[in-house]
């Protein structure tokens, strides 16, 4: 289900060309890897990187890099806050153009990373999420319910 709605998702907003990138434990690595599998368009560029790093300096480069349409990224908000904090300096990324798995719906991701409004993705169960004025909101679509967590940054 949450891979059918990362994919959902990533349709709708016109993603041809993607970038993948994703943490190195085994559920995220799975994730990116089933998302590359499943995917219609064209992958320009899978990036991995670890929870702890220097300064995530080269993988945040490259996962920004070479225009693509949309991002997607599998890992969790604890171990992506390095890399994101990294990410969020690039110029070119844009979380309004990246699409997340379950790993990153964490209120507390704006704290931890910095500006990611726009950011969305899909919940584990299949509903969808994103930010919006450093909140989270979830919304499931079967049940009609909308939820909205978090603090005003």
């Amino acid at each position: 289900m949450e891979l059918d709605t990362v994919l959902a998702l990533a349709r709708r907003r016109g993603g041809g060309l993607v970038n993948v990138g994703h943490g190195r434990d085994p559920r995220s690595t799975a994730a990116a890897a089933a998302f590359v599998a499943a995917w219609a368009g064209t992958v320009c560029a899978v990036v991995s990187w670890p929870p702890e790093a220097a300064s995530w300096l080269r993988q945040a480069c490259r996962f920004a890099g070479g225009s693509p349409d949309l991002w997607v990224i599998a890992d969790d908000a604890a171990s992506w806050a390095g890399m994101g904090r990294r990410l969020v300096a690039q110029p070119q990324w844009r979380p309004g153009r990246t699409i997340a798995f379950s790993g990153l719906a964490d209120p507390a991701l704006p704290g931890l990373v910095g500006d990611v409004d726009g950011l969305s993705g899909a919940g584990s169960d299949g509903s969808s999420w994103s930010f919006f004025d450093g909140r989270l909101h979830r919304s499931d679509v079967r049940s009609g319910v909308s939820t909205v967590e978090g603090r005003w940054s």
